[in-house]
């Protein structure tokens, strides 16, 4: 016994010397090709390898894996090394999950087999797709944005799997609650100290000059402040209408909601994101008067009262309400007339890619190709790299709508149409539920959406994973209470396993 006792210590000691060494050689050899970055590139695949060996233990290993990529989205956007790839942390786990989560699926057996497309709209919307690959200028770039694409739709169905397990919306919601404080705190970092913690150095966006002040937008594990506030915004209002609806009962779960709501707020703020901070008000308001627990005549008088308060607003000059703010948010606002003159420009100066390809468009994630084929030797476009000093070749028109647009043509449109439309269609059966959980929960997943849209007025945002992923997530809150309650034969038809 002793004996035996001894060797387990013996082969503990082992272990841990084998893997300090294991460390050190890493953190040299990477010290060597990355210089002051090697440590943090070293405690993150260091983490991601001992979750890998975790998940070796666990009975459902896809699914431990799921929910840590799900915790540690604030970090998945690094690139794996060297970089030439542009692979991320995320687009590696995330391939390696969607052939397993998809092989598993085809290989179950007839009867417990559950479809890859839980509604005819979803197939439809990737059947549309594929000429878009098929018939794309740039079929390399294509093919490579479309597997991304996929692997977005099978986090999707990750999340739809795990919200159909017992409490299985809580357990997601908490870690999307862990998540969004972990990345607020990444954003007061980088304000404070200017430390931008996506490891792609600082972006364009968050150092703005307008009218002489300098104002610096924080991005933290985001490179983009933009981006940053678009996270920011569609979560706080996904949680806010959520906890204002009472959807949870538990006093601790509900500190953790409020938590990150605050500090949602507050990181939001420090983005300086004019879209992402009116969409976030915006529609949270709305989502919240339109849909809160009160009796009508409350709603009523509450209605009468912001009317009249309006009218007395619009007694005063704008220039008055917006100088009450603070300084940069000033800037930011007064700034709108300039930003929206510049967006115009962009918008008006790549039409031609939609109309010169107007059915199946110029190919997913081909914008930037199609600049660089067509304008041959311009790398400074609208003079955005005048200020820094490096050549800009965008690669998306300022505007998430024209983007799909312009690279998915009529038949790309037409799939996120009938995606969309689908969703709204969803979303209101979920929202006269008979079940209260159901209501609140379609409820916040549209303000979530809404406020996505907003954003998505001035830019792709879903060219970041992460923001992808939230999408998804949204979606999958949705369909996973519509498909509950379905009767529709054509879902059966499909093979939908119901409770």
């Amino acid at each position: 016994m002793d004996a035996s006792a001894n060797g387990q210590r013996a082969m503990l000691a082992l272990l841990l010397v084998t893997t300090a060494a294991v460390a050190g050689i890493a953190t040299v050899f990477s010290g060597n090709l990355f210089g002051e970055r090697a440590a943090y590139y070293v405690a993150i695949f260091g983490v991601i390898g001992a979750a890998t060996l975790l998940a070796a233990t666990r009975k459902e290993p896809l699914r431990f894996v799921f929910l840590v990529l799900f915790a540690a989205l604030p970090i998945t956007s690094i690139f794996v090394p060297p970089g030439r790839l542009g692979l991320t942390v995320f687009d590696v786990i995330m391939l390696f999950l969607t052939i397993a989560f998809v092989g598993r699926r085809l290989a179950s057996s007839a009867e417990n087999r559950q479809p890859l497309f839980p509604t005819r709209s979803l197939l439809i919307a990737w059947v549309l797709c594929v000429p878009c690959v098929v018939l794309s200028q740039f079929p390399v770039v294509s093919v490579t944005n479309f597997v991304l694409m996929f692997m977005t739709y099978a986090f999707f169905l990750l999340c739809l799997a795990e919200l159909r397990r017992e409490r299985g919306f809580e357990r997601l919601v908490v870690l999307l609650c862990g998540m969004a404080i972990v990345t607020a705190v990444g954003v007061l970092i980088d304000y404070v100290w200017h430390v931008n913690l996506s490891l792609r150095g600082s972006n364009e966006n968050q150092f703005t000059y307008e009218d002489g002040l300098e104002i610096y937008r924080a991005g933290g594990f985001f490179q983009d402040p933009q981006r940053c506030g678009a996270f920011f915004a569609v979560v706080t209002a996904f949680l806010l209408v959520l906890v204002v609806r009472g959807r949870f009962a538990g006093a601790r779960v509900g500190a953790i909601v409020w938590l990150a709501i605050a500090a949602g707020l507050a990181a939001l703020l420090m983005t300086v994101s004019r879209s992402a901070i009116l969409s976030c008000l915006l529609v949270s308001a709305l989502a919240l008067f339109a849909f809160n627990a009160w009796s009508w005549p409350v709603k009523t008088a509450i209605a009468a009262i912001v009317v009249i308060a309006a009218t007395l607003v619009a007694q005063t000059s704008f220039d008055a309400w917006v100088g009450l703010l603070p300084d940069m948010l000033q800037t930011r606002i007064r700034g709108l007339p300039e930003a929206l003159e510049g967006r115009l420009m962009v918008w008006f100066d790549t039409w031609d890619m939609f109309e010169k390809h107007p059915v199946t468009g110029i190919g997913f994630g081909s914008f930037q190709s199609y600049l660089v084929h067509t304008r041959p030797g311009v790398t400074n476009y609208y003079g955005i790299g005048e200020a820094t000093g490096v050549d800009y070749i965008p690669d998306q028109p300022e505007n998430g709508y024209l983007k799909i647009l312009y690279e998915g043509g009529l038949f790309g449109s037409m799939a996120a149409l009938l995606l969309v439309g689908d969703a709204l269609r969803r979303t209101l059966k979920g929202a006269v539920s008979s079940s209260a959980d159901a209501r609140t929960e379609c409820i916040a997943a549209l303000a979530g959406l809404l406020s996505f849209g907003v954003t998505f007025v001035t830019l792709f945002t879903v060219g970041d994973p992460r923001l992808g992923a939230l999408l998804a997530f949204l979606l999958a809150v949705i369909w996973k209470r519509s498909l509950e309650r379905t009767t529709d034969r054509t879902d059966q038809g499909l093979g939908l396993r119901r409770k």
